[in-house]
């Protein structure tokens, strides 16, 4: 083994490693290695790969999330950081990003960016209206669609408290685990020993925990395994011929079952990769004797590639069943390397891919001496400096949040090093990405391991790489905005050479074009605002206005159906079912009882307890505490005696009835010493749930803020029903109203006065307290100041001086949002006197929006950039700040823009809240040279 040899003896050797080299050149079996570029196959790999980066670069995209979990009502504050190539520099490549909040089947929220630098940031207003449950973040630009969804950025978070999962009346039993063997570099082979890796899935599709033995044909016990992180684990084997294996397996529930595993086969070659080392990687391939009898004298090759760069190459002859070779970790980059084994023909025959992790950016944070006061001013100071000591200017963001209202769970965070390094380029989820990355031990670095044997790597074909037939490139680049379609008569035939002119009036822009020979046209460079409305004029080329406008619709990708679910909600029993079933019946008698034909119904009884996951379903007794009974001067660790009877609080701990009680804030659990940290005036309600044979007893406080009881509109003493005639409401099959039927008032398009020049004239008078001002914004009569209203057209939040730019004949109906439940489902996202749901009609094709009457003239609400909100964050020793109001927020501080200078460093400076607990200060970030950073940092507030 002469390359490896020499290549070894070039550095310095450790004791250990002299002891290992001692061994192997006393081995029986030697081997015969050479330079590694000596034939063409080699340099084929290297240029094949460079093309591909060259004419297909990668491009990423990570959104830095101010906290990771939220309740309707929050914002969620982002920026995003896209990346190119290999070394993650910040790319150039893309100038436009879409940014979208999908709920279970559907886009919730979503917002275009313009990417300067390759960064941009945003946010998404959440109403307070919004359903509670698992959402996900979904980023990506057009260039990224040709590697497919899968691979965009896709980020879950939790809105509002955990889900609680409603069983079906029929119990069925829990599904078997899902169980995998995964033999190190792609395939067993008879007589070499391998390390074979196991995962487990459990019917939520999360990482269960089994244990098992492994026997052979004739029953034989030949291995023993356990799980040893989140359903993964790994073992040894050496497969015989003639035998085939069998895993007995015990899981979680004490269920067993027995699963094959794969074949070995009679002849090849093995690939294994010893990555314990600090500073070296220890590759050895491995044939067997039936292998080696038949391919001796043969080459073939390793090849070591990351981000699709070549960093390692070596070719061998197959003079010895085994070759091993000693590579410094420091020839690659942080991330995931691959390493291909070929035969001597070309044909990739094993894999196994590794993770590399080195300090590449070092940021350090040093704030002012004293931070622990409520509405304190902090001054931080960050200084950035990379492992080479080098220094360059960076693009970086920052968040402070009180994690002690949060309650994140640090394991399943997303971050820039977890997303870029190691999610991003691997298929399929990974549950508790920021494990390997947290509190780094052997242990994380085993287990991280373990993952590298389990998970499948990035799209990545060696066959159509080496024979370059990679598939067309469908998605191009985009630089900006366009806006396409085409011009055809009212029959339907294309009008070549058209001229068609957009007039967005608001932005001051004009620009023209005209069609092809097939009457398309398309407008580039569109550098407008999201709230934009355009105005599309057209006539033929002898000057007819006889012209039908159709609008190219904006090709959005698919979602992608099925979800982790990460709810472990115990299986509900019979009488737990009853117990939900009586509590709805109840429900539908009230409201039965309660909607009867009376002149006016005062509602003041109060439901019974709620069955939920903490009550058993109805299972376990509950006290629920006369929030009237809670001065708000007096501690709740003082109060809990009064206000529970049996409740008590002693040296940091709850207790009920003399035994240990669990405290859950807003749906998650906290330690008991953070009652503390919640003022009265925060609390919306408290309960206390009694313990059962499998869990203490619960103390279940929820906030105002949570049960979003934090506002005047919200806090009624009763609620009035009263008696309406039930008539046939509007069709609005088509509207884009977020919660169509809940608007104050319906009014159908048919029904306008369609002689008005301005739209707000046609509505004056029609639209019920509703007044216009000079330049058409509509404006709620009923509140005295402020009342001005958004314009929403076919789902896009406009300004109200938008309304006259629409042609009345074109609108199929509006809905008018003007008291606070009507607008609620809106939250801030639109102004305070509410909103004008305007749905268009759309005729002609499905991709396409026109306007009914083909007048050569249509209005288009486009979607353009959108422009991002200002995180407020309040000066206490600024004079005109109102001290007075209380400052609850979870969020502290947020900034996307921090550029490091010259130096690497920057200053940031905020007050605390009146929240107290542990504060928790993340910065993330990218310098000029393409080096990821994150620091986090953390300080008491008491």
């Amino acid at each position: 083994m002469h390359v490896a040899l020499v290549y070894c003896l070039s550095k310095p050797l450790s004791m250990k490693f002299r002891i290992y080299l001692f061994t192997l050149l006393f081995a029986v079996i030697t081997f015969s290695s050479f330079a590694q570029t000596d034939t063409a196959f080699l340099p084929r790999v290297s240029s094949s790969l460079l093309d591909r980066a060259t004419i297909r670069p990668v491009e990423k995209v990570y959104l830095h999330l101010d906290k990771p979990y939220y309740i309707p009502g929050d914002t969620i504050w982002f920026k995003a950081y896209t990346v190119v190539g290999n070394r993650h520099q910040l790319s150039a490549l893309s100038g436009v990003l879409y940014c979208e909040l999908v709920s279970k089947d559907s886009v919730a929220s979503r917002h275009i960016l313009k990417l300067i630098a390759g960064v941009a940031w945003g946010d998404f207003a959440l109403p307070r209206s919004l359903k509670q449950g698992t959402y996900h973040i979904r980023a990506y630009t057009n260039w990224m669609r040709n590697a497919g969804p899968e691979y965009f950025y896709n980020q879950r978070i939790r809105i509002g408290g955990p889900q609680t999962i409603i069983a079906p009346a029929t119990q069925v039993a829990a599904a078997k685990p899902d169980v995998q063997f995964f033999p190190e570099g792609g395939q067993l082979v008879n007589g070499v020993r391998s390390r074979v890796a196991v995962k487990c899935i459990n019917a939520n599709g999360l990482g269960e925990d089994i244990k098992g033995v492994i026997t052979d044909n004739d029953n034989n016990e030949v291995a023993a395994f356990a799980t040893q992180h989140l359903g993964m684990g790994v073992f040894a084997l050496i497969p015989q011929p003639g035998k085939t294996y069998q895993a007995k397996i015990v899981a979680a529930d004490s269920s067993k079952f027995t699963i094959d595993l794969p074949k070995a086969q009679e002849e090849g070659f093995t690939l294994s990769v010893n990555n314990t080392g600090a500073d070296s990687i220890f590759v050895k391939v491995a044939s067997n004797d039936k292998l080696f009898q038949a391919k001796q004298n043969t080459l073939f090759y390793v090849v070591g590639q990351s981000g699709g760069k070549v960093y390692y190459t070596a070719q061998a002859k197959l003079a010895s069943p085994v070759f091993t070779t000693r590579i410094p970790k420091s020839r690659f980059p942080s991330g995931i390397v691959q390493f291909t084994l070929f035969s001597q023909n070309g044909e990739p025959l094993n894999e196994r891919i590794i993770f590399i992790k080195h300090d590449d950016l070092n940021i350090t944070l040093s704030p002012s001496p004293k931070t622990d006061a409520t509405r304190q001013k902090v001054k931080i100071d960050i200084n950035t400096k990379t492992s080479d000591t080098g220094i360059y200017r960076g693009s970086f963001s920052v968040a402070v949040i009180n994690e002690s209202r949060v309650a994140p769970n640090e394991s399943d965070e997303g971050t820039i090093l977890n997303n870029l390094l190691l999610t991003s380029d691997l298929k399929g989820y990974i549950e508790q990405p920021n494990y390997y990355f947290t509190n780094i031990s052997d242990q994380t670095q085993a287990d991280l391991d373990v993952l590298m044997l389990t998970q499948g790597y990035r799209s990545f074909e060696w066959k159509t790489i080496l024979n370059n037939t990679l598939p067309p490139i469908a998605y191009q680049p985009e630089r900006s905005l366009e806006l396409s379609g085409s011009l055809k008569t009212p029959s339907g035939k294309p009008l070549p050479n058209s001229k068609i002119l957009l007039t967005a009036t608001r932005q001051n822009f004009l620009t023209d074009t005209t069609a092809d020979v097939d009457g398309n046209f398309k407008f580039t460079n569109l550098d407008l605002p999201d709230t934009a409305r355009l105005v599309l004029r057209a006539k033929k080329a002898n000057n007819g206005g006889n012209v039908a406008i159709y609008v190219k619709k904006t090709d959005y990708p698919p979602l992608i159906k099925g979800d982790i679910n990460t709810d472990t909600t115990a299986r509900l029993t019979p009488q737990m079912l009853a117990n939900i079933a009586n509590y709805k019946q109840q429900l539908k008698e009230d409201s039965i009882k309660n909607a009867k034909a009376l002149k006016g119904v005062t509602i003041k009884a109060k439901q019974g307890p709620k069955p939920d996951r903490f009550n058993g379903y109805g299972t376990s007794l509950e006290y629920n505490v006369d929030m009237r009974r809670l001065n708000g001067e007096i501690t709740l660790r003082d109060a809990l005696p009064m206000l529970i009877p049996g409740a008590s609080y002693r040296m940091g701990k709850i207790s009920y009835d003399f035994a240990p009680a669990r405290l859950i804030i807003d749906g998650l659990p906290h330690s008991a010493d953070q009652l503390d940290l919640y003022s009265p005036r925060e609390l919306d309600n408290i309960r206390m749930v009694s313990a059962t044979n499998m869990r203490p007893a619960l103390l279940i406080i929820t906030t105002k803020r949570y049960a979003g009881t934090d506002t005047l509109a919200t806090q009624l003493k009763g609620v009035v029903i009263r008696d309406k005639k039930v008539v046939k409401g509007p069709d609005l099959s088509q509207s884009q109203s977020l919660h169509p039927g809940a608007a104050d008032q319906v009014l159908m398009g048919d029904k306008l006065d369609h002689g008005c020049v301005k739209l707000s004239d046609c509505l004056q008078g029609k639209v019920y307290g509703v007044n216009f001002g000079s330049d058409g914004t509509p404006v709620n009569a009923r509140m005295a100041r402020g009342g001005n209203m958004s314009v929403i057209i076919d789902g896009n939040i406009m300004t109200g001086s938008t309304l006259n730019d629409i042609n009345g004949d074109d609108i199929y109906s509006i809905e008018v949002l003007r008291s606070g439940a009507a607008k609620a489902i809106y939250g801030t996202s639109i102004d305070k006197g509410g909103a004008l749901v305007i749905t268009m009609k759309h005729g002609g094709e499905d991709n396409y929006v026109t306007s009914v009457n083909p007048q050569g003239l249509i209005t288009y609400p486009f979607k353009g950039f959108y422009k991002a909100k200002i995180f407020y964050s309040p000066k206490y020793d600024h004079p005109k700040t109102d001290t007075e109001q209380p400052d609850l927020r979870s969020t502290i501080y947020w900034n996307p823009n921090i550029i490091t200078d010259k130096d690497g460093k920057a200053t940031i400076e905020y007050f605390n809240a009146d929240t107290k607990g542990t504060y928790k200060i993340v910065i993330e970030g990218i310098d000029d040279n393409g080096n990821l950073g994150r620091q986090v940092y953390r300080y008491k507030v008491e």
